[in-house]
């Protein structure tokens, strides 16, 4: 009989000299422990991911284990089975091989190694070692039923489907510069390992049907997360270790990357160029070449004098005034970046936050960006944090712990420092980017792919990390390559890096300057929808690029990185000739307005200046605006709705002020807008907006474009005969802030 308590849930099994743990840690979420001492684990000393919930109100106790919403585990004899209504699965965490498994381990992972040829900053040798494979390990292991599993960040290269490798949970430039160790699977589950230890984990390659975790260190402890979907697995996963970070609405626009050795005077005329050819733009970006001195680790950065200053003509000699080379890029529109790289130790201050009153004698990281903020940074980009491809097997920690229990989560705690530091400092939303990042990251910084330009293995990177509750991902885009372009503007935001090379739009020639301008101002087009999305993945988790197993069964493309939906409406198609439509919807071509069936492999034929294959799917509702040279956080007044009838639909349209906190109160406002076609009319509904924020207007204009195969006899606004056009297969008209609308055939 299950017993309801109104606490959190704890149950406790021997496990030889140890104990294990089964806690119900919230809603469809258990936790699994084998511990002596059950201290805190430094995610949940560092107040990384989300503590237990204590009264879910879904949580119980049984005879044998615990409940946690639908989902159920019980332990006996070294077997731990966890179960829903959906599947069975049991992990063995009494294994009796530990040297076979040590051996396998050894074989297909010691070579796994970086792939760069050098490494930024001072050391003389490069550090190859991966992980101590001398010691007999900690693993666990679990049989499956032929399922396909989805996850680990950037682990996976080329694929979506994990299964058939090892992988090493371990951070290294270029090869794996973001991973989670979370993993899950349409049967109904995922699993999240609990450690910071470099460790490795075998999807089916070893056994067919059996996922192998290696620990070479730490304590075996791993969440179980329950759900319908991927989507529902997902949402658990962020609920615990924190949703997909909500960017300034500014840092959903472009961002340039200036040439390493650019000055404050080829910026402003970069800056006027984008101005004068009509390139939106938001963020300029500058690389280690503005530092005094080259790739500065320090505390102590400068600004270089002989690029960035100020004549002093009376005492004869250049003095730093970046603030008002600052000031006149914001003139022009434009946010500014500083590159940074970092060696810091982050876990004195940790240690601090956490109660250790121990003076380390370490300063904290953020004071002395404090200076740069007041200067005009809006932002920065951290490019490594502690040189991800390095291992000094020699450091310890303030909190005196190893570099192999370390470096991971150094990314983790590199961005939790740099978000509230800059949070702190400023009180609005801070936009920082890093080439790494691991479990919790995703809630403190934006990120991308690092160096490896915009090919096929980047947009599975991106993916695969959207499949690890990680969403604010992109990478750098090739701005010689039609394809890269096309894919590069719909990632969760986007930057053109010309820091070794010309990356200019305008020194592209004249097709790819072409191409670039028609995706650029397309993607400001649509920034009402591509921020409503943001919104959307910070309540949610749900990404921005949403792989193909997210929205479909379709067998098609259960492995594909060549489609992704982007938000809920938009299916794009890269690096290929051809494009799998989703059962179960039309598919209406963006470029062309023919609509095709779903469940089809067809042809793509693009236009010409088009770089990629865009579909929308049918009864979609996609708020847009007039393109801008830069992205105005203000109230809109004006919105453009384009309209796909097709059924019934409806679009939440969420908004808020686009750069404080207030969203974390609830200050913000979603507009349901509903769609209904029958044939004969196309009935629109645009419902009060529930909600408020700051600088929220009463009254807005909503230009409605409904897509139509024919013109319509007339148009009703709120019952009122309305003045309408139909141009290239558009119904156009004019509603205010809320209503109905009617069109007749």
């Amino acid at each position: 009989m299950i017993r309801r308590i109104p606490k959190m849930i704890n149950k406790d099994f021997a496990f030889g000299e140890k104990i294990l743990r089964l806690t119900a840690y919230a809603e469809n979420v258990i936790r699994v422990r084998i511990s002596d001492k059950f201290e805190p684990t430094l995610f949940e000393r560092y107040g990384i991911w989300r503590a237990p919930d204590e009264d879910a109100g879904k949580l119980a106790s049984t005879k044998n284990g615990v409940l946690s919403g639908f989902l159920y585990a019980e332990y006996s004899e070294g077997v731990l089975t966890f179960s829903s209504d959906a599947f069975e699965r049991k992990i063995n965490l009494a294994c009796r091989d530990a040297g076979e498994v040590r051996k396998y381990f050894e074989d297909n992972l010691c070579g796994m190694r970086p792939s760069r040829a050098q490494v930024i900053g001072d050391y003389s040798e490069w550090e190859r070692k991966t992980v101590d494979f001398t010691k007999d390990p900690k693993y666990f292991s679990m049989k499956t039923e032929g399922e396909l599993f989805y996850g680990l960040g950037e682990s996976n290269e080329d694929r979506l489907v994990l299964n058939g490798k090892p992988y090493l949970e371990r951070i290294v430039y270029q090869k794996c510069e973001v991973t989670v160790p979370f993993i899950m699977t349409k049967a109904g589950y995922g699993i999240l390992c609990n450690t910071t230890f470099w460790h490795g984990i075998d999807v089916c390659s070893k056994s067919e049907n059996e996922v192998i975790w290696y620990l070479p260190d730490g304590e075996i402890d791993f969440f179980i997360f329950a759900g319908r979907t991927l989507a529902d697995i997902n949402e658990r996963l962020t609920y615990i270790t924190g949703r997909p970070i909500l960017l300034p609405k500014w840092a959903y626009g472009l961002t340039f990357v200036e040439q390493y050795n650019a000055d404050q005077f080829e910026v402003m005329r970069n800056a006027a160029q984008f101005r004068e050819l009509g390139l939106p733009c938001d963020m300029f970006s500058l690389e280690p070449g503005w530092m005094a001195k080259r790739y500065d680790f320090s505390v102590d950065k400068k600004w270089n004098t002989d690029r960035f200053y100020i004549c002093d003509w009376m005492r004869g000699g250049k003095k730093p005034r970046p603030y008002e080379f600052t000031q006149a890029l914001l003139r022009y529109g434009f946010k500014l970046q500083l590159w940074l790289c970092c060696q810091h130790d982050f876990t004195a201050y940790e240690e601090k936050l956490a109660g250790n009153d121990t003076d380390f004698g370490i300063p904290e990281w953020f004071e002395h960006l404090e200076k740069f903020c007041f200067d005009g940074a809006a932002a920065f980009k951290v490019d490594p944090c502690h040189v991800v491809d390095i291992t000094d097997e020699t450091r310890t920690y303030a909190n005196g712990k190893s570099e192999p229990e370390m470096h991971n989560l150094m990314q983790t705690l590199c961005a939790k420092d740099m978000y509230q530091g800059a949070a702190r400092y400023r009180g609005t939303r801070p936009m920082h980017h890093f080439c790494g990042g691991y479990t919790g990251s995703g809630a403190y910084t934006a990120m991308t792919t690092g160096d490896s330009g915009g090919k096929l293995k980047t947009l599975a990177w991106i993916l695969n990390c959207g499949l690890t509750g990680i969403s604010a991902m992109t990478c750098d885009m090739d701005i010689y390559s039609k394809h890269t372009i096309h894919y590069c503007f719909f990632t969760a935001w986007c930057q053109l890096n010309s820091w070794a090379g010309f990356a200019q739009p305008w020194w592209a020639g004249d097709e790819m300057q072409a191409y670039f301008t028609f995706y650029d101002n397309l993607r400001y087009r649509l920034m009402p929808y591509i921020y409503s999305t943001s919104i959307y993945g910070n309540m949610t988790g749900m990404p921005t690029c949403r792989a193909m197993p997210y929205v479909t069964d379709d067998d098609e493309v259960k492995n594909s990185v060549y489609e992704y939906m982007f938000g809920e409406d938009f299916l794009v198609g890269a690096f290929s000739d051809e494009i799998w439509l989703p059962r179960g919807n039309d598919w209406i071509d963006y470029w062309t307005g023919k609509c095709y069936s779903g469940g089809q492999m067809i042809k793509i034929d693009l236009p010409e200046g088009k770089g990629g294959a865009l579909y929308v799917k049918a009864g979609a509702i996609v708020p847009t605006e007039k393109p801008k040279q830069f992205t105005d956080c203000k109230y809109a007044d004006e919105i453009i709705l384009e309209i796909y009838p097709c059924g019934k639909s409806e679009r939440d349209f969420y908004e808020d002020d686009g750069v404080s906190f207030g969203y974390k109160n609830g200050e913000r406002a979603v507009t349901k807008i509903i769609c209904e076609e029958n044939g004969s009319s196309v009935k629109i509904n645009i419902g009060k907006r529930i909600g408020n924020f700051d600088g929220m207007k009463d009254i807005r204009v909503y230009h409605i474009k409904a897509m139509s195969a024919k013109a319509p006899k007339k148009v009703a606004v709120d019952g009122k005969k309305a003045d309408f056009s139909y141009e290239n297969g558009y119904v156009l008209f004019d509603m205010k802030t809320c209503g109905s609308a009617e069109i007749t055939y």
